[in-house]
C-alpha cells in the first residue's frame, strides 16, 4: 500500500486525479465566490469600467491607478452592458484562474501530488481566484511563460508574448518580465562570447524581440507613471512617492518576502507595529527559507534566473509600493522556477549538504525530513481553508449597507460620504485618549473609499459629495489636494446644505464648521471582516441620520456610538 501510494504521488502521468482536482478547484472557487462581497479595489475597477470613457481608461486613469488599463478593459463590456456586478467579477476572475490552474495541472512537469495540491495554495485559490483583481491574468501569463520557457531559444515569440502579457497586466509584471529578460540577454551574450560570435547578437531574432518588448514596457511605464498629485499609500505627491529611504527594517524585506510567499505571515507593511521578539523570529525563519532556496536554485543552475527578477521586485516593493497580497506573485515566480528546472532536468537536484544531512538521519527522522518538504504545499492550503471559511461566515458589510439604504430609501436624502483625512502631526493618532475633535486634520476630499465600494449596488451616484464636479463618474480619483484645492471642493459641498445622512464617523466640522454634531443620531452599524491567511481585520461603519430625518422615518432606533466630530 505504501509503495502504491508513493508511486501515485510521484507519477507524472495525467489521469482521473487531475480531473477531480479541477472539479474540486472550480466548485470551491464558485462556492466561496458566491459568498464573497467585493472589496474596495474590486469595486474601483468595476466603477472605472462602468463610468469612464475609453480615452480616460487608456490615457488618464492609469497615471492615478499605477497599473496598465488591461484589467479595466476586460471588465468594460460587462460593466457597460449592465451585467450583474458581483456575478460578473466572479466569472472573470474564476475564468482566468481556472485557465491558469488547468495549465498548471495538465502541462507542468511536477509530480502528481504537487500538481494536485498547488491549485489550493492560498494565493492561487483565494487571493487571486475569489478576489477579482488583475493578478489572475498575471498568474496565467507566468504559467504560460513557464510552459514556453524550454523552447524560448528555438521559438522565442511565444515566450516573448507571455512576457508582453505580464507587462500589459500590472506594473509588477513589468518588473518580473524585465528581470527574466535581463537574465536571458546575459545568457545569449555569454554564449556568443564563448563562441566568439558577439556580432551575431545584432541579427539575433531573440534580441530584436526583446527590444520590441522593451519598447512596449517603456510605453506602458510612461502610461502609468504617477501624476504629480497621485495619492499613494499616505504619500500625496510623486516627489514623496519616490523619496527613497533605507532602513534596517526595510532591508529585512529582501528575505521576508520569500517567507510571506511560502510558509509565513509577516507584518503588513514597514510601519506595522510588531514586537522585537516576533520580528527577530520571523527574520531568522525568513533567512533560513531564503538561504535554502538560494542553495537549491544554485545547484540547479537557475539562481540568477530567480535572483534578478526577485531583487528587482523586492526593490520596487521597498522603495515604491507594496501590499501583502503582492507577495503571491513571488509564489507564482517560485512555481515558474521549479517548473523550468523540472522541465529541463526531469527533477530538482538537492545541494550536497542536504544529501549529507539526509544520509545521516535514521529512518524516522529521515521520514520526518521528507514530510517537512511538503510544508510549503500544506500551510498555504490551511490559509485557503481558514480564509474561505471566514469569508463565508462573516459579512463584509457592503451589500448589507446597500440593502439598508434601499430599504429606508435613504438614497432620496443627501448622503455625505467620508473622505480621506490625516492628522497634520502623525503622532497625534498614537496619543492615548486623545479626542479627535482636538486634532488638526488634512483633508483629501477626492479619496472616498466607502462611496466607491457602495456605488456599484446602485444605478447612479447616491452621494452628493462624491465627485461633485463629475457625479456621473463613479470611480475614486487617487488624487491628493492642496489646502486651497480641498477648501474649494468642500465649499461646493456646503453649497448643497448640511447632510441629512452621514455614512460613517468623520471629521464633519472640517467641512461644516457651524454644524451641530449632536443633531446626528447613529442608527445602524455594519461590521466588516476582511480575512487574510490566519488573520481577520475587523472594521465597522456607522450610519448617522439628522434628527428630523430620524423622526420622519420613525422606525429606526438610536444605537450607542461615538458622535461625529
Amino acid at each position: 500500500m505504501k509503495e502504491k501510494l508513493k508511486s501515485w504521488a510521484f507519477d507524472k502521468e495525467r489521469g482521473k486525479s487531475e480531473f477531480v482536482v479541477m472539479i474540486l478547484y472550480l466548485l470551491g472557487l464558485c462556492t466561496v465566490a458566491f459568498f464573497h462581497e467585493p472589496w474596495f479595489d474590486e469595486a474601483q475597477a468595476w466603477n472605472i469600467a462602468r463610468s469612464a470613457s475609453l480615452k480616460e481608461i487608456l490615457f488618464e486613469i492609469p497615471h492615478n491607478e499605477g497599473h496598465p488599463p488591461l484589467w479595466d478593459l476586460i471588465l468594460l463590456p460587462f460593466a457597460k452592458l449592465g451585467a450583474p456586478y458581483e456575478l460578473s467579477l466572479s466569472i472573470v476572475s474564476i475564468t482566468f484562474m481556472t485557465l491558469a490552474i488547468t495549465i498548471l495541472v495538465f502541462k507542468s512537469p511536477f509530480p502528481k501530488i504537487v500538481r494536485c495540491l498547488l491549485p489550493f495554495n492560498y494565493f492561487f485559490f483565494y487571493q487571486f481566484g475569489v478576489i477579482s483583481r488583475p493578478y489572475c491574468v498575471l498568474v496565467l501569463a507566468i504559467f504560460l511563460a513557464a510552459m514556453c520557457y524550454k523552447q524560448r531559444n528555438e521559438k522565442p515569440l511565444p515566450y516573448i508574448l507571455c512576457l508582453a502579457l505580464m507587462c500589459a497586466v500590472h506594473s509588477f509584471g513589468i518588473v518580473l518580465a524585465g528581470g527574466l529578460c535581463i537574465v536571458w540577454l546575459w545568457e545569449i551574450f555569454r554564449s556568443d562570447m564563448k563562441e566568439k560570435k558577439l556580432s551575431s547578437m545584432f541579427t539575433d531574432k531573440r534580441c530584436w524581440l526583446m527590444l520590441a518588448l522593451l519598447v512596449l514596457a517603456i510605453l506602458i511605464m510612461i502610461e502609468i507613471f504617477p501624476a504629480e498629485n497621485t495619492y499613494t499609500d499616505g504619500r500625496p505627491t510623486t516627489k514623496e512617492l519616490f523619496a527613497f529611504s533605507i532602513s534596517f527594517r526595510k532591508l529585512l524585506w529582501y528575505v521576508l518576502i520569500v517567507l510571506e510567499a511560502t510558509v509565513g505571515q509577516t507584518p503588513e507593511s514597514f510601519n506595522t507595529p510588531y514586537d522585537t521578539t516576533s520580528l527577530i523570529c520571523l527574520s531568522i525563519a525568513a533567512a533560513f527559507v531564503f538561504a535554502l532556496l538560494v542553495t537549491i536554485l544554485y545547484k540547479n543552475k537557475k539562481l540568477m534566473t530567480f535572483l534578478v527578477p526577485y531583487l528587482l521586485f523586492s526593490t520596487f516593493c521597498i522603495m515604491v509600493y507594496f501590499s501583502s497580497h503582492h507577495m503571491g506573485l513571488i509564489t507564482a515566480l517560485l512555481v515558474f522556477m521549479f517548473w523550468i528546472i523540472t522541465d529541463e532536468n526531469g527533477k530538482v537536484e538537492l545541494p550536497g549538504y542536504l544529501l549529507k544531512v539526509m544520509d545521516g538521519l535514521r529512518n524516522n527522522l529521515k521520514t520526518a525530513a521528507k514530510m517537512f518538504a511538503f510544508v510549503p504545499l500544506i500551510v498555504p492550503i490551511a490559509w485557503s481553508a481558514v480564509t474561505s471559511y471566514r469569508d463565508i461566515k462573516y459579512p463584509y458589510w457592503i451589500n448589507q449597507a446597500a440593502d439598508f439604504i434601499k430599504e429606508y430609501h435613504l438614497d432620496q436624502y443627501k448622503i455625505l460620504s467620508p473622505w480621506g483625512q490625516e492628522p497634520k502631526e502623525s503622532e497625534e493618532l498614537d496619543a492615548f485618549g486623545i479626542d479627535e475633535s482636538e486634532i488638526e486634520w488634512t483633508d483629501y476630499p477626492k479619496l472616498q473609499g466607502w462611496a466607491t465600494a457602495l456605488v456599484p449596488y446602485f444605478d447612479e451616484n447616491i452621494f452628493y459629495n462624491y465627485n461633485i464636479d463629475n457625479p456621473d463618474k463613479t470611480f475614486m480619483y487617487y488624487q491628493s489636494s492642496t489646502e486651497e484645492e480641498a477648501e474649494e471642493e468642500i465649499a461646493k459641498w456646503r453649497e448643497q446644505g448640511e447632510p441629512e445622512v452621514v455614512l460613517d464617523r468623520c471629521g464633519i466640522t472640517n467641512a461644516y464648521p457651524d454644524i451641530d454634531v449632536e443633531n446626528y443620531i447613529p442608527v445602524k452599524r455594519f461590521y466588516c471582516y476582511k480575512p487574510y491567511k490566519f488573520d481577520t481585520f475587523v472594521q465597522y461603519l456607522t450610519v448617522y441620520l439628522r434628527r428630523d430625518i430620524f423622526e420622519e422615518i420613525g422606525t429606526l432606533n438610536e444605537i450607542t456610538a461615538k458622535e461625529l466630530f
